[in-house]
């Protein structure tokens, strides 16, 4: 659909009681709400979405210096974050990767290198945080480690998926008691070296010992809330029996109303970002799904039912699932009973969505049906037959978590600052929240569907066409890609703005009975960069303009 404009979405229909609601954010008036963000790392889903996520709301999210990061195979500076963290006084709350604060990173924490004092040390600066701010809302997240090792380029990837058959078969015997599978377990061990297998119980260890440590500081008050997320986790395997080791101790001190634990990890960070931004909102959810439910669908990468995995997400930021009448529709594409009846499926999911946009409904479009991509059959059905920008949110990247917690993230934040958007005075500080709203939303669209599914696919085939390994570039090897990625992206960017966003209608607010809209006119900028030395994500930060 092109130049279509629909203002029910997110125009007076939907928003007829923004000005009765209250501001998400309690600050001295002039000056923009703050979050204090600690990334799990340095990647743009790590930052860049939680930026976005807080700027489609007028929130600013402050971020270490980008030298205290790291970068992907060089750790973070926790000593110095907790650094940064101890000068942070003056903003609104906070978001902590103890990921990053205690090891320097979600790659430096599957090893054991870090050492468990260091790591103790570094988590101190959020002890040292409630003492100084006893009224702070601290919102930390940690992963309970997944099952694979990462990628390096060398020899170790030979134990990779080896290691992942072995944590899954010790879990089924030695936790299950599922004797009969005590050969295969025996079998695999024996081909795995003792140096490896000691590394990675090693690094699971220690991470448990701190799992178990964070969720002690909720109950002592230290941390607000806590977020446990399972990293690439799967039915079976030693994260599993982490999980119900520390479900446990969430059950025996009772703080089960402030932790949660579920699928998923890089979307935490902007997960609670929204948490922060929509805090007293209390959104409620309604779940449609494309094809079957999800009580009776598990995803890949994950070890429980989706709508489970939903229902954990929601209220890590704040809302709840209902059944009725909601503040937001989570439409949410999974699979078809029967591979024949899908495009019937998909066909009658894009058509109920535009229903709910006429009728003035906030939807956000959550994609966690294939890993790592956006569904291009949703997708397509969505740009010929939707008003892309009338949605709250999209997201079909990489797990089914991640994909569910980076849509649920945007659209709250974006919900909450619409509803509040009735109170204050004058217009034009609500079109930078706008922008930042498409901006994000048209980064979701092209980097979900046409990076995942075509760029990217080209980049891999012709890195390996040169002998090269796309998940381990040398430092001339992707400066290449950097140009050649850019020389794609920045025009297909570019066109897919003018096909599915140029000309409509978005919506800035509320003030009393008039919604105040502007037209998208046209991109102004395209940045894109290879963020680390392989092509499995790029930063692409499209900046717009608005009329």
């Amino acid at each position: 659909m092109k130049r279509r404009t629909l203002l029910a979405a997110t125009g007076a229909a939907g928003l007829a009681t923004v000005a009765l609601g209250g501001p998400a954010f309690a600050r001295p008036a002039g000056r923009r709400p703050s979050v204090a963000l600690v990334p799990l790392d340095d990647r743009p889903v790590n930052t860049y979405c939680a930026e976005m996520t807080g700027a489609s709301a007028d929130a600013e999210v402050l971020l270490p210096p980008r030298n205290l990061l790291g970068r992907f195979f060089t750790p973070g500076d926790g000593a110095g974050i907790a650094r940064w963290l101890d000068g942070t006084d003056r903003v609104d709350g906070y978001v902590i990767s103890v990921s990053m604060l205690a090891y320097g990173g979600l790659i430096a924490s599957r090893t054991a290198a870090p050492a468990l004092a260091d790591a103790l040390r570094n988590l101190e600066a959020i002890r040292r945080l409630r003492a100084r701010r006893s009224d702070a809302v601290i919102e930390v997240h940690d992963t309970i480690q997944r099952l694979a090792i990462t990628s390096t380029g060398t020899d170790l990837d030979n134990y990779r998926d080896l290691l992942v058959q072995w944590a899954k078969l010790y879990d089924q015997v030695v936790n299950l008691g599922q004797e009969a599978l005590r050969g295969q377990l025996d079998a695999v061990r024996a081909r795995i070296p003792d140096a490896v297998v000691e590394d990675y119980l090693a690094a699971r260890a220690r991470n448990h010992q701190v799992n178990r440590l964070m969720v002690e500081w909720v109950a002592d008050g230290t941390i607000s809330h806590l977020v446990l997320s399972e990293d690439d986790t799967a039915p079976v395997g030693l994260a599993r029996a982490e999980r119900v080791e520390l479900e446990a101790l969430v059950a025996r001190l009772g703080v089960g109303d402030r932790v949660e634990i579920f699928p998923g990890a890089d979307e935490v960070n902007a997960l609670l970002v929204a948490r922060v931004v929509a805090a007293g909102a209390a959104p409620t959810y309604r779940v449609e799904y494309a094809g079957v439910s999800g009580e009776g669908w598990t995803a890949a990468l994950e070890g429980i039912p989706f709508a489970e995995n939903i229902r954990r997400h929601v209220t890590s930021v704040g809302g709840r699932v209902v059944t009725g009448d909601a503040d937001i529709v989570l439409a949410v594409n999974t699979p078809s009973a029967a591979a024949g009846q899908r495009a019937a499926d998909l066909d009658a999911f894009v058509g109920r969505i535009g229903e709910l946009l006429a009728a003035g409904t906030q939807v956000i479009v959550v994609d966690p049906l294939i890993v790592n991509k956006g569904d291009h059959d949703l997708v397509s059905r969505m740009e010929a037959h939707l008003d892309l920008p009338a949605l709250l949110s999209y997201s079909g990247w990489n797990t089914g978590g991640n994909a569910l917690g980076l849509a649920l993230a945007h659209g709250t934040a974006r919900w909450a600052y619409l509803r509040s958007s009735g109170s204050g005075f004058g217009v034009p500080e609500l079109r930078g929240p706008a922008q930042a709203h498409a901006e994000y939303l048209l980064y979701r669209f092209v980097k979900d569907d046409p990076w995942k599914n075509v760029v990217q696919v080209e980049a891999y085939a012709h890195a390996r066409a040169q002998g090269w390994d796309p998940l381990a570039l040398t430092a001339e090897q992707k400066r290449y890609f950097d140009g050649w990625v850019r020389d794609r992206l920045v025009p297909l960017t570019e066109r897919y703005f003018a096909d599915h966003f140029a000309g409509h209608e978005l919506v800035l607010g509320v003030r009393g009975r008039k919604t105040f809209t502007a037209t998208l006119d046209r991109v102004t900028a395209v940045r894109v960069e290879l963020p680390w030395d392989r092509l499995f994500e790029v930063t692409l930060e499209p900046s717009l303009r608005l009329r």
